[in-house]
């Protein structure tokens, strides 16, 4: 079986599929992966992802993808899908995130594509949107829903949303999920890792580190999660704070996290780091994991961070209440309520006890419900019915 993933960056795929689609590899699958050069690509101390994905056994054909909208690109980018899709003899298109979601599957019909199917990593609006910025985002995702022959989710709320506002047939809605190496991020497999980690960083064992990792974007929580560290560093002398993005100063809503803990007078207290490759030991130098994010569709950070066994404290939006059981592995708060994010990272600094059980409580709950193995077995599943064609590929909603 011939697939074709179409990502907007190289680095979106090597950062949140890559580990997904091994094992669709491994269970024979032929995968392409049709993506835009992310600007850090092959650049000196970072990744080259197109070497790093053609390593592990993928195809990669670059087309002239931006994230952003941008009519001229768009077309060009358009055009040169088309050809390869026409030419690739594909089984299965299969989109991801929203720019790929607006341009591929109308693309991939024209081109004689049997299956489109796209996953939807969250949508683009979120509980707080509102006006045309709503209107725009729901007719985007439907535009999506109209021309993807199946629409994968990752959160249950999000198919359940989908589901009740009829944006395709019941039966062309799946729950995929979304997964982590749990044999990478296992916090057994290195006990130690943590504290040798911290050494590096130039923290002991007696300070309190509170982390937080995902791309440096407003709509990631940077504002209320720096408002709430510096509101925690008046009050509690041991607190330092990880920060582990992703820059992207090319997006409309980057935020520039140094100057954020300047403001916020922490800039001595607070580690800022990009581009790494030892993220299992980072997780474990944290005493709580931070994701104060206003927008997820099932948190990639998040789940890793559970995976090791990290305590977490996240707002209670979609794609993330899925994840935390409040109380039992982590805390929930309200969006944008920093108040409220305050008072549950000083709970945690409080209380050993709680952060063990927490932790213990959250790594069990990923190994039965998010592994990329449980994924991986999801979209075979999916596969394997179009293949041999108990799912329909030509209805409309």
């Amino acid at each position: 079986m011939r697939v074709a993933h179409v990502v907007p960056t190289d680095r979106i795929c090597w950062l949140l599929l890559r580990r997904r689609l091994t094992h669709l590899l491994a269970a024979g699958c032929e995968i392409d992966i049709l993506c835009g050069r992310a600007p850090d690509s092959g650049a000196a101390g970072g990744v080259d992802y197109e070497s790093g994905l053609s390593d592990l056994g993928f195809s990669v054909r670059y087309l002239p993808f931006e994230r952003e909208i941008s009519p001229w690109t768009d077309a060009r980018t358009s055009i040169a899908m088309y050809h390869v899709i026409r030419r690739g003899d594909y089984d299965i298109i299969h989109t991801h995130n929203p720019k790929a979601g607006l341009l591929g599957p109308p693309i991939a019909l024209l081109a004689g594509a049997p299956h489109v199917l796209h996953t939807v990593h969250g949508f683009l609006f979120h509980d707080l949107t509102r006006g045309l910025y709503h209107a725009a985002a729901l007719a985007a995702e439907r535009w999506t829903a109209f021309w993807s022959d199946h629409l994968l989710f990752q959160s249950e709320e999000d198919l359940s949303y989908a589901t009740q506002r009829r944006f395709k047939c019941a039966d062309r809605l799946h729950h995929v999920g979304n997964g982590v190496d749990e044999t990478y991020f296992d916090p057994a497999a290195q006990p130690e890792v943590g504290n040798t980690k911290r050494t590096e960083l130039g923290w002991s064992s007696d300070e309190f580190v509170v982390g937080t990792v995902g791309r440096v974007v407003e709509e990631k929580g940077y504002l209320e999660f720096f408002e709430m560290a510096g509101q925690l560093a008046k009050t509690h002398a041991n607190v330092r704070f990880l920060v582990v993005g992703l820059f992207e100063p090319e997006q409309s809503d980057a935020v520039d996290p140094f100057e954020l803990a300047r403001r916020h007078g922490i800039e001595d207290r607070c580690q800022i780091l990009q581009g790494r490759n030892d993220m299992p030991a980072l997780y474990a130098a944290m005493d709580v994991f931070v994701l104060a994010s206003h927008r997820e569709g099932l948190s990639k950070s998040l789940l890793e961070a559970t995976a090791m066994a990290r305590p977490t404290v996240t707002c209670n939006i979609r794609g993330c209440r899925e994840v935390v059981v409040d109380g039992e592995t982590g805390l929930l708060t309200p969006l944008k309520d920093v108040a409220a994010l305050h008072r549950a990272v000083a709970r945690m600094h409080d209380d050993d006890d709680l952060r063990q059980q927490m932790g213990d409580a959250g790594r069990q709950r990923v190994i039965e419900n998010y592994t990329e193995s449980i994924v991986a077995r999801r979209l075979l599943d999916i596969y394997g019915a179009l293949s041999n064609g108990q799912a329909k590929a030509t209805e409309s909603p």
